[in-house]
């Protein structure tokens, strides 16, 4: 069985998305990301994903025949759409984190489910103790505001266990084993 692993990029103050909810400028190399070293690896090792909805609501047009990863997608929501996004399998889960990340796994097989971007999916996974491997890329800019990844952390503090560390372009690749 692989692991579950989610990853986020933010600013080196630790912001996920600006003053007005914008991620773009952290992600100014997301054509170049496809051809990294990273991305390969996660890529190849994915099996399944996981993301909430407004992760998903994100595509420009609804349609996702370019997202790099072709696999089944596993979408946490309240309300599924009428109509699914063209271009994936997707899932929709409408009972709960610890259920999305169960089918995910079977669906995954050997191999791992990649939780991506979502700040509320994020920290509902790690409360849950449902995430194994934490992956934060650093960029290099100051927001100085915006949206925090772990603001407002309401739990018992999580032990993490340094695996790699690296640059990739501009960006600073930290992974961490969640302690269990």
């Amino acid at each position: 069985m692989g692991k579950v692993a989610f990853g986020m990029t933010m600013s080196l103050d630790g912001f996920v998305a600006d003053r007005k909810g914008d991620v773009s400028i952290l992600y100014p190399d997301m054509a170049e990301w496809g051809h990294t070293e990273t991305a390969k690896e996660i890529i190849e090792s994915t099996g399944t994903v996981v993301m909430g909805r407004h992760s998903y609501d994100m595509a420009v047009g609804g349609d996702w025949s370019d997202y790099e990863f072709r696999v089944p997608i596993f979408v946490l929501t309240h309300h599924p759409p009428e109509r699914p996004a063209r271009g994936r399998d997707f899932t929709f889960v409408t009972d709960g984190v610890e259920n999305a990340i169960r089918q995910a796994r079977a669906a995954a097989g050997d191999k791992d489910v990649t939780v991506v971007g979502g700040v509320d999916t994020g920290r509902q996974l790690l409360r849950a103790g449902l995430i194994d491997e934490l992956h934060i890329d650093i960029m290099p800019i100051l927001l100085g505001d915006g949206l925090r990844l772990f603001e407002r952390w309401q739990t018992e503090p999580i032990q993490l266990e340094r695996i790699k560390v690296r640059e990739s372009g501009v960006r600073a690749e930290l992974r961490f084993r969640v302690v269990k």
